[in-house]
């Protein structure tokens, strides 16, 4: 506006000069560069007034429009008036694409649920929600919702929302579980609204488990382990994380044996010769999760077996690196497979002479 004003005041300075006084400027100055001067000057007085019109013009319709446009949705939240879940939460809409939300399964929170805004695909909402009347009339007020699912949340709203259809099968055993106890809730794990639950899925699973279970993975990264990593065994192949029967750490079956059984069918037995160690506990060897030592052993031969071997014949002798000394004779002890060089059937024996697991 400063420059509008100043070629203003030249222009009105050079009107009023008197006649000789006019005469004497052109003189000095020139008659033509002068009055292209003015000219010039009235052509970009005139565009910079269109040009200052238009931006007025502008701002002022778009402050009426940001009023018009603010203006329903203020009015909208403050009235009550209902509105479909989708507007706000339009991200979870992918439950619609899992199994809770098969509309022709009667069993299903879309089947059993009842839509409070006239869109049929909120139905499912209020079946694991509860009641979202209230929620969905004043969605900026906080606690309206009875439950909300998360950490942040209490675990025993959350579980008794999924337990009342997901009570039977591999859940029987929830209540009293180390989960339960814990204070963990179903969402911890699951991710309801994903069409493909990463804790359902083989090559994801153990990635969900690792976010509590962090010692476990770093056993997992070790030389000798389960195919868990690469998705061809899941933690769920040994652990019932609903909880279970089993004596400690949620185990499919009652006992760690049985559990290894399941895949190592060839060591149950029964044996003639039976080897003590491995049919009372396979973790008093192996550590099911990893180690550096194949195949998942606990420690290195020969020093393995002498944990238990300490009596009679050539058991109770301290094996070090003098045993593979060039005149040594026991070096068969202690290099290649150790112990297993001669007793191969370390996990029992049928053989009539299998006494000492040799054959």
């Amino acid at each position: 506006m400063w420059i509008l004003k100043i070629w203003l005041a030249g222009m009105n300075a050079y009107g009023n000069f008197s006649r000789n006084r006019r005469e004497l400027f052109e003189r000095i100055v020139g008659t033509r560069p002068m009055k292209m001067i003015i000219e010039t000057s009235r052509t970009l007085l005139a565009a910079l007034a269109m040009m200052l019109a238009m931006g007025l013009s502008i701002s002022a319709t778009a402050q009426t429009a940001g009023k018009d446009d603010a203006a329903p949705a203020r009015s909208r939240a403050d009235s009550g008036e209902t509105k479909p879940c989708v507007e706000c939460h339009e991200g979870f809409y992918a439950i619609t694409k899992t199994k809770h939300g098969v509309k022709g399964d009667s069993r299903t929170p879309q089947a059993q649920g009842k839509s409070i805004t006239g869109d049929p695909e909120d139905a499912m909402c209020g079946t694991c929600h509860g009641d979202l009347t209230e929620h969905n009339k004043r969605p900026r007020v906080p606690g309206l919702v009875p439950v909300t699912f998360g950490k942040k949340s209490p675990s025993a709203p959350q579980n008794e929302a999924c337990l009342t259809c997901h009570q039977a099968g591999a859940r029987i055993h929830w209540q009293g579980s180390k989960h339960e106890q814990t204070k963990q809730s179903c969402a911890s794990c699951h991710r309801v609204h994903a069409p493909k639950d990463p804790v359902l899925v083989a090559e994801t699973q153990a990635s969900v488990c690792f976010d509590c279970h962090k010692d476990r993975r770093a056993e997992m990264h070790r030389l000798s382990n389960h195919p868990t990593r690469a998705g061809f065994f899941a933690c769920s192949s040994c652990h019932a994380s609903h909880g279970s029967t089993a004596q400690r750490a949620s185990l499919q079956k009652n006992s760690v044996n049985e559990t290894c059984y399941q895949c190592h069918a060839q060591f149950r037995g029964p044996f003639l010769w039976e080897h003590r160690s491995a049919q009372d506990d396979c973790t008093n060897c192996h550590s099911p999760h990893g180690t550096n030592v194949a195949p998942m052993l606990k420690a290195r031969l020969p020093y393995l077996c002498e944990q238990c071997h300490q009596t009679t014949n050539h058991s109770n002798t301290a094996y070090s690196g003098a045993s593979i000394a060039p005149t040594s004779t026991t070096a068969q002890r202690v290099l290649g497979n150790s112990c297993v060089n001669c007793h191969s059937k370390v996990h029992g024996s049928n053989h009539p002479s299998g006494a000492r697991l040799q054959r």
